[in-house]
């Protein structure tokens, strides 16, 4: 008679083993054939991605010879200007002598009044002495800056290394302390009734705004970009104050030649050749994993180094990805500016996890552009605009009042009327009693502002850009005074 509980007694030990052993055998396999088949996806990948790479970059060099940043450094490098031609050693010099003291007050909130939007009143009367004090300690080496604006030509060097995000452009910086410099100098200069020598220091900072040239990255443009603003502010500043009368033709075809500079096309390409060679470098070794952890921010332990040495095999697929990206976006800068923007943002960027887990090291290496092409159109806008305003004041030197219209400029004092770069429209213009404004309105700006001046306003919601002249007696007006809360 059999024990009903025999049903449930535990199998004996041998069989135990054989179940178990079964289990890890057909476990071991399962896992052989997930990782055959990653390596097998991985590996083919890879392949696709070398295939995918090599017709890129034969493309590239027939489409855009001299593409890689070793072939635009050479092109830059025999395209240099002569010793006694270039600006640019005398810009380091100069920023070598600027007394700390006055950096120190220059960012400080007492310089503040010198940045502020371009207005016929002076600064508080507290402000203009305090920039006075550092007129004695800086007289030298502004006198000597000034002579910048007979220059024609400049361009810095620095040493190419085998990983370009490590170059260091040191340079940028000084240029900078120049510009603003100057800045200062033509401010002073027309506080002190010249507005002439104010004039000078305009195209001065334009001139060391020069120097930067094509630099093949987008750093630096964005810095030429920056002092560009700078050097139309002062011009036009010293419009709002003072009554030029000499370098004002100069002065607004520089400013003009300045907003034709290709900054984000320039830029853009150099990055695309100092990617590369950062994609190739990490590829043969050249460059270390940590410099790509570096770049992300990235503590690294043992998780990431293998994990970058699985994707290592994927990077030639990354590689050719960020080389059509930024190749996309050149064409998009090629446009005319006011079309920039909406090609720039049609293309294609991989999303990245979770949505997609290819072309990882691509989507953090390209940079976002949109911003870096609003910037380029709010430098044109600014630029054109007090190109523009300068030709109405020479228009106003000659025949003792404002034009009725940007059309009575043209031909005598401009080729054309300018377009705005943010709808290919001509410039806006404005006539009031006491003065007049050149503008163009950015209808639905991403930036959302509301501290410019209301001449500049449209209908719809936006930004609007452009500079302000005044009559002669409405020039250089007393600061208003402090309400009491």
């Amino acid at each position: 008679m059999t024990d009903p509980d025999d049903d449930f007694a535990p199998p004996p030990p041998r069989s135990r083993f054989r179940w178990m052993r079964k289990v890890a055998f057909w476990g071991l396999g399962l896992f052989a054939a997930i990782a055959f088949v990653l390596f097998l996806g991985r590996w083919q990948t890879g392949r696709l991605g070398q295939r995918q790479l090599t017709v890129t970059t034969n493309r590239l060099d027939a489409d855009d010879p001299g593409w890689r940043l070793d072939d635009i450094m050479a092109a830059r490098q025999k395209a240099a200007p002569a010793d006694n031609e270039n600006a640019a050693p005398t810009i380091l010099k100069l920023a070598d002598n600027v007394p700390d003291e006055w950096k120190k007050w220059r960012g400080s909130a007492a310089a503040a009044p010198w940045d502020r939007t371009v207005d016929n009143r002076l600064p508080p009367q507290d402000a203009i002495t305090g920039a006075r004090d550092h007129a004695p300690a800086t007289a030298v080496v502004r006198t000597e800056a000034l002579r910048l604006r007979d220059t024609r030509s400049g361009q810095f060097a620095f040493t190419l290394t085998p990983d370009p995000y490590t170059i260091i452009l040191a340079h940028l910086d000084k240029c900078r302390t120049v510009v603003s410099l100057l800045q200062y100098d033509g401010h002073l200069s027309v506080l002190e009734k010249n507005p002439n020598r104010g004039v000078s220091a305009a195209r001065a900072a334009l001139a060391a705004t020069r120097a930067i040239k094509d630099e093949p990255f987008l750093i630096s443009q964005l810095v030429r970009i920056a002092c560009a603003t700078v050097a139309a502010q002062t011009a036009v500043q010293v419009l709002a104050w003072g009554e030029p009368t000499e370098g004002l033709a100069e002065l607004q075809a520089e400013l003009i030649a300045e907003a034709e500079f290709a900054h984000l096309q320039s830029g853009l390409r150099g990055e695309r050749g100092a990617i590369d060679m950062l994609f190739r470098g990490l590829q043969d070794g050249t460059i270390p994993a940590e410099s790509w952890f570096s770049y992300l921010d990235i503590r690294p332990g043992p998780e990431h180094y293998a994990a970058f040495r699985a994707y290592k095999a994927l990077i030639p697929g990354d590689h050719a990805k960020a080389l059509e990206i930024l190749t996309a976006y050149i064409e998009a800068a090629k446009r005319p500016p006011h079309e920039q923007l909406a090609a720039l943002k049609v293309i294609p960027i991989p999303p990245g996890p979770p949505d997609e887990f290819r072309y990882i090291l691509a989507r953090h290496i390209v940079p976002a552009c949109s911003k870096i092409a609003e910037a380029d159109l709010r430098c044109r806008a600014n630029l054109l605009c007090a190109a523009t305003g300068v030709a109405c004041e020479r228009y106003r030197l000659k025949n003792g009042r404002w034009p009725g219209a940007l059309a009575d400029l043209v031909p005598a004092f401009l080729p054309a009327i300018p377009q705005s770069p943010f709808d290919g429209k001509p410039l806006s213009y404005r006539v009031f009693p006491d003065r007049i404004a050149v503008y163009c309105f950015w209808a639905n700006a991403s930036l959302d502002r509301q501290d410019y001046p209301d001449e500049f306003r449209g209908d719809v919601p936006g930004i609007g850009y452009g500079c302000r002249l005044w009559n002669p007696d409405r020039r250089g007006r007393p600061a208003e005074e402090k309400k009491d809360p």
